[in-house]
């Protein structure tokens, strides 16, 4: 398979997982994006590839930013843990999304140098 066919292909598993995640159907998210049940079946199997502003309409109904759609190479967070943490965000203002991702990267090189000098 080669490397664009790849990249389609976890875009569109990507979108499968947000979608699900919401407990939306592919019916739903068609209706919800005016786009048909067909096109999101095949961009959900990476067949077709749409334009970033169909990405972007998907992403923003269910809820989530193209930044979260494009972080394809990502560790596997649990399902359940992912709602938490979006659901959390949700109820989050920008101010406060802002400074909680701030600590978040403050946490990380901590952690990172602590790794690296051991306890």
């Amino acid at each position: 398979m080669d490397k664009n066919r790849e990249i389609w292909r976890k875009l569109g598993n990507r979108i499968a997982e947000m979608r699900i995640s919401r407990g939306i159907t592919q019916s739903q998210l068609a209706e919800m994006t005016g786009l048909s049940h067909n096109y999101i079946g095949f961009l959900e199997q990476g067949i077709r590839k749409g334009t970033i502003l169909t990405y972007r309409d998907i992403v923003t109904v269910l809820g989530y930013s193209l930044n979260d759609l494009m972080d394809i190479h990502r560790e596997e967070i649990p399902p359940e843990l992912a709602l938490d943490l979006s659901d959390f965000f949700t109820a989050c203002t920008s101010d406060e999304k802002a400074s909680i991702v701030r600590i978040f990267r403050e946490m990380l090189s901590v952690v990172r140098i602590f790794r690296k000098t051991g306890p």
